[in-house]
């Protein structure tokens, strides 16, 4: 009941926001500004589109709502046009064109909001069509991780639970913990095959249980952890002997250091190695290079990113774990003696390389005819040559704009930036 409960909130929680979003994404009047707007002075396009947010912002009240237009990229919200989207000059902004990709009409990430001192926040992304068919855009919501929490935290602490959602490769999008944020994983919970219709139940340990459900609106799920309470007996004796039970049992967990005791699955990525492929990940690189993430070596003189196409349409039909072995297979016999391979989230690799963009570019290109060959997948590369007057992540998104130039001619190639 209790986890009916929370499954209820939750999803009636974020049906408002995707039905707005999807609501005036279609909406006649921003259709027509954004099909005329290469005809519009600036200044009353500006004009138009904060009014129109603004009622948005009011009627519904979220703050943080928005529009971007395809045409000219303008990223308008209700105090006017915050900034001209860019990706070359702003990573963070890799998003849009990254959601436009996917093919998605409707999309849901979590992720850091600029225009609000980097809050974290669950967008709601919804593509905006013309009357063509045609892209003209993206509107959407942001809600702020904060209205999350004062959901779920009331519930954690009452009924003794932790609360997740977690995307389709377990990562952690929404916790009451900041620090868990897209920095934790729960992967044991994707093994539960979880659908919409009802929690699957698993027991964890001696009394802990977890318990999971997919909520289709948002391609995420719901993970709730928690114990099994006993109810005490109330019999003295009873109760006397459950005592020195009780204190027998610490006694031996102190002398013999017994760990068997109930913890969430909340797999943090500190640890420093990924636990299917044994390569150093994420957060390997923020204790080696800190939190901003800035070079501290002029080793490195290439990064690279790479990925599987159409990962998700292989994984669901073959063993995915073992393809993304056999290509850590192939990265390792290619690089491993020339830089560092990170495994960055699901089929997605970053590396650090020695050599120059050109001479990766070669290797690059074996890795993906043998990927080809032999697996019968391919594989998307970008490369780009290391500034190290910028932040790892800089270096990072100029590589994923590299390797996704790659994907919009069908994949399975190398690319350069």
């Amino acid at each position: 009941m209790i986890a009916s409960h929370i499954f209820g909130l939750i999803e009636s929680t974020i049906e408002r926001p995707i039905g707005i979003s999807k609501g005036w994404s279609s909406d006649e009047f921003l259709v027509r500004a954004l099909e005329l707007e290469e005809q519009t002075d600036e200044k009353t396009m500006e004009a138009m589109m904060a009014a129109f947010l603004s009622a948005v912002k009011n009627k519904f009240g979220y703050s943080a709502s928005f529009v971007i237009s395809e045409k000219t990229r303008r990223y308008y919200t209700p105090t006017g046009i915050a900034k001209i989207v860019n990706p070359q000059t702003d990573p963070y902004d890799n998003w849009y064109q990254m959601f436009l990709d996917t093919g998605l009409d409707i999309e849901l990430t979590t992720d850091r909001d600029q225009l609000f001192d980097y809050q974290w926040s669950v967008f709601i992304n919804a593509r905006i069509f013309g009357s063509d068919g045609a892209t003209l855009g993206v509107c959407g919501i942001g809600v702020f991780m904060d209205d999350w929490q004062r959901q779920i935290l009331p519930i954690e602490k009452e009924y003794k639970v932790k609360i997740n959602l977690i995307d389709s490769d377990g990562l952690v999008q929404i916790d009451s913990d900041f620090n868990n944020i897209k920095n934790a994983y729960i992967s044991d919970a994707l093994t539960d095959r979880a659908t919409g219709n009802e929690f699957t139940y698993n027991e964890k340990g001696r009394n802990g249980y977890r318990m999971t459900r997919y909520i289709q609106n948002m391609n995420w799920y719901l993970v709730i952890q928690g114990v099994n309470h006993i109810e005490a007996q109330t019999e003295g004796k009873t109760a006397i002997i459950c005592i020195n039970i009780l204190l027998l049992t610490t006694m031996i967990i102190i002398l013999f250091g017994n760990r068997n005791v109930l913890k969430h699955d909340l797999v943090k990525t500190s640890l420093p190695e990924d636990e299917l492929t044994g390569l150093p990940n994420r957060n390997y690189l923020k204790e080696a290079y800190g939190e901003l993430g800035v070079f501290n070596t002029t080793r490195y003189k290439s990064l690279a990113v790479f990925d599987i196409d159409h990962f998700k349409i292989v994984n669901d039909a073959r063993d995915g774990d073992k393809i993304i072995l056999r290509i850590v297979e192939y990265a390792k016999d290619a690089f491993d003696d020339l830089g560092i391979i990170f495994r960055w989230s699901g089929d997605e690799f970053v590396l650090f390389l020695e050599i120059d963009i050109d001479q990766a570019e070669a290797k690059f290109k074996e890795l993906c005819d043998k990927a080809e060959e032999e697996l019968k997948v391919t594989v998307s590369v970008g490369i780009v040559e290391v500034d190290l007057s910028a932040p790892i992540k800089t270096n990072y998104y100029r590589a994923v704009q590299a390797c996704y130039a790659i994907k919009e001619f069908g994949g399975n190639g190398v690319g350069k930036k």
